[in-house]
């Protein structure tokens, strides 16, 4: 199944839909660079780091182009911080959310730790609420965080994801008493069912 992905599916995307369309000068380079894509789902990560990681030199406008891309192509979605001040928008950090969750398991090494389950859920989620169309953010201030933040014209949508236990919610209070108009909404995997039938009506079901 793993081989099949990745030779049939993924290869042929890369070296068939963009590599052939555009212009890259180190293909070698951009294939690395997907890899280190997927092996962050859900996770909010500077374009720094990935330049760090790597294996030959670049500059952060590479990155932001390789992610471009790969975001063309469908394969993933980079999330912006929600701010109400563009630049801060522009600038920061993305979280990246491979566009299926079975590319994290396809470039991570066996076994998956409870956290890497975690995040594929959380990813399982942001998948749904890309679909949905509507503007996709996190947010984060300091250690306080949401994991996405949907807007649908007027309405803001704060939305946490708990694959169990052991996370709090201040994020979603602190974003609350920031943007008091916004929804809190908890999705787990109790009510991932219920939220994956129909996300925008699970999502509007909040509203008091």
């Amino acid at each position: 199944w793993s081989d099949y992905l990745r030779h049939s599916i993924i290869e042929t995307v890369i070296e068939k839909d963009i590599l052939l369309n555009q212009t890259v000068k180190s293909p070698a380079l951009f294939k690395q660079a997907f890899e280190i894509l997927m092996a962050h789902p859900a996770q909010e990560i500077s374009y720094t780091k990935l330049l760090g990681q790597l294996q030959d030199k670049g500059n952060t406008d590479l990155i932001k182009h390789y992610l471009h891309l790969y975001e063309g192509a469908f394969l993933v979605k980079a999330l912006e911080k929600f701010s109400t001040n563009p630049l801060k928008k522009r600038s920061s950090s993305p979280k990246v959310l491979p566009l299926a969750p079975a590319l994290f398991y396809v470039t991570v090494l066996e076994p998956y730790s409870a956290e890497d389950q975690g995040r594929v859920f959380e990813l399982l989620v942001g998948s749904q609420l890309v679909r949905t169309g509507y503007e996709l953010y996190y947010w984060r201030d300091k250690n306080l965080e949401v994991d996405y933040v949907l807007k649908k014209g007027r309405r803001i949508f704060a939305i946490e994801v708990k694959s169990g236990r052991g996370r709090s919610s201040k994020g979603l209070e602190a974003f609350k008493t920031i943007f008091p108009e916004s929804i809190p909404v908890l999705i787990t995997m109790s009510n991932y069912a219920e939220f994956e039938k129909d996300p925008m009506g699970f999502l509007e079901s909040f509203v008091g």
